[in-house]
């Protein structure tokens, strides 16, 4: 371990997960049956296997007849512990399996009905239960962005305690919060009031007064059926307790980069090995919130971090020295107030941060330091101004509805050199041209969408997820035009989006722990199940270095990173 924060996580132990090292040990096979007495054999029924003492799960899905399969090289020789997930069912005993070289290993799986379904919904699920107009269901769902919302609906909170409740959440904690670890913001944002309305709203759902149940049925998805079901889930588990990673970026030699949203941790996973290496990035204003959300490589394969709340700056790692360094704003535009969460490393090299607190974005050339100034909207557009906002819990209906708010979050660099990005408060896609400094907005077909993070495919195309309207979007430069898709499992809360090589469109859901997967030409969805209950989908990534892409994302709130590999 360094003096310089290097912290080598070390080779996890990988009894049976890896492929074999040598010839002597070929692959193996487990595969079985899962049924159950109410429904005998059980398709879409997720099957986890975990080597003894190991930290990555592999993970199949039941075919119509109830088999599961590990393909082979997927799990080696060893003991297992089998776990399921399949909403409303539970395993009726222990499962585990012992596979042995050279030999087919079976391992049938009986299910029994679970004795609390609550505690399997997902916050998609919760929302489709929960009655409400649509200013509370919009209000509600913000909720699901810190902590699975069966922590609301299981709760005894009266209207009163409500209202302290809510003055604590949106007035105390920041956007980076999670229910077991909340964080302060920097600076005491302008006291928002709580509101009454929803304050009675959220006890009249809850178990508040004398209720034992619901007073609304508990509704759940289907599981997955036919093609949703061919696929295998690999996840590897972040060894540092507590991890929140948030953005991946995957190099070159496929390593994949993570950082962490509630610390100054930046890792790197090697897949082949399942070997994790982190570094802690310098501090740059002690005292003040230290964390990270977005982490992009630039063609040496060197991570480039915006600093957040530790000012309007942007750090790079030089993955040969293993070193740090920092760029920052002109000083007028880097007090202690300012933040810079996100950013971009351009196809021509220039490097991109924006702060939100002061409406600027900033084009920095790495070669000679320099950093050029930009207005992120028109002059007169209603440029949003101050401190950010922390949260907002409320039935407003201006919320991200208001012409005269906007705000980015989320962009990518066009090969021309102009960002293009998602106006969350205003919902628009914004192009900046950065030779005139012109800005142009375009509004999204759904009102409200929320516009969240996207990215560029290989034809120029700007693709986005819609948070709030739980869509996909594309902007096409060319034609100036936004088209929407829309998933079959509502309330997905959709963060960003990416198109891969053979020009399936790739997105994840916040509150449904789905990968989705869009073929753009003819609509048609199908949608991968995750094993982790409520891990939180923001990011994704595609390695198209194979000969099928592989999808990456990061659970912000169990601390996995996941590869999902589709059977076709």
């Amino acid at each position: 371990m360094s003096v310089k924060g290097t912290l080598l996580l070390g080779l996890i132990a990988l009894v049976g997960v890896l492929p074999a090292s040598s010839k002597e040990q070929p692959a193996a096979a487990l595969s079985g049956v899962v049924t159950s007495d109410a429904e005998g054999h059980m398709e879409g029924v997720l099957v986890t296997a975990r080597p003894e003492g190991a930290n990555i799960t592999v993970t199949v899905i039941s075919d119509e007849q109830g088999r599961y399969a590990f393909p082979p090289g997927k799990l080696q020789p060893g003991k297992y512990s089998l776990s399921i997930r399949a909403v409303g069912y539970e395993l009726a005993g222990q499962a585990a399996a012992e596979i042995k070289p050279d030999k087919a290993t079976r391992a049938d799986i009986k299910l029994v009905k679970a004795k609390d379904l609550a505690s399997q919904l997902t916050g998609a699920e919760w929302m489709m239960s929960i009655p409400g107009n649509e200013k509370q269901k919009r209000a509600l769902f913000h909720c699901d962005q810190c902590h699975s919302l069966d922590k609301v609906a299981k709760s005894t909170y009266d209207a009163e305690s409500w209202m302290v409740a809510l003055l604590r959440m949106q007035n105390q904690w920041q956007s980076s919060s999670t229910f077991n670890h909340p964080m302060p913001p920097p600076f005491p944002p302008k006291e928002v009031p709580s509101d009454p309305e929803l304050a009675k709203y959220l006890a009249s759902i809850n178990l508040s007064g004398d209720r034992t149940t619901w007073p609304y049925e508990l509704k759940t998805f289907p599981r997955p059926r036919g093609r949703d079901t061919k696929v295998v889930i690999t996840a590897y588990e972040v060894p540092r307790k507590g991890s929140s990673p948030h953005d991946l970026a995957i190099d070159p030699d496929q390593m994949v980069w993570y950082d962490d949203f509630q610390t100054l941790d930046i890792g790197r996973l090697d897949p082949r090995t399942g070997q994790f290496k982190e570094w802690k990035v310098p501090t740059l204003k002690p005292g003040l919130t230290a964390n990270n959300l977005t982490i992009e490589l630039d063609k040496q394969g060197n991570p480039w971090l915006p600093r957040g709340y530790q000012g309007c700056s942007v750090t790079k790692f030089d993955v040969k020295t293993e070193k740090f360094q920092t760029w920052s704003a002109p000083a007028e535009y880097n007090d202690d107030h300012a933040s810079c969460t996100q950013g971009n490393v351009g196809p021509n090299g220039m490097v991109w941060f924006y702060s939100n607190s002061t409406g600027k974005m900033f084009e920095l050339d790495p070669t000679t330091g320099d950093v050029k100034v930009f207005n992120t909207f028109p002059p007169g557009s209603g440029q949003y101004k101050g401190p950010n906002r922390v949260f907002y819990f409320g039935v407003d209906e201006n919320f991200v509805t208001s012409e005269k708010t906007h705000k980015i979050y989320g962009s990518a660099i066009a090969a021309n050199g102009d960002p293009i990005y998602c106006d969350i408060e205003g919902s628009t896609i914004a192009v900046l041209d950065h030779t005139t400094g012109n800005v142009n907005m375009y509004p999204t077909p759904t009102p409200a969408a929320a516009p969240r993070r996207g990215s560029i495919d290989s034809d120029g195309n700007f693709w986005f997820g819609e948070w709030m309207a739980s869509q996909l979007g594309m902007f096409d430069p060319q034609s100036k035009e936004i088209k929407e898709w829309r998933p079959p499992t509502p309330w997905s809360g959709i963060y960003r989006a990416a198109r891969d090589k053979n020009g399936d469109v790739w997105s994840g859901g916040m509150s449904t722990d789905y990968v989705y997967r869009l073929n753009p030409k003819t609509g048609e969805w199908l949608e991968y199940m995750l094993p982790t209950l409520g891990g939180e989908i923001r990011d994704i990534k595609i390695d198209d270095s194979g000969a099928s892409p592989k999808i990456w994302v990061p659970l912000v709130h169990a601390g996995i990173l996941v590869k999902v590999e589709p059977l076709e």
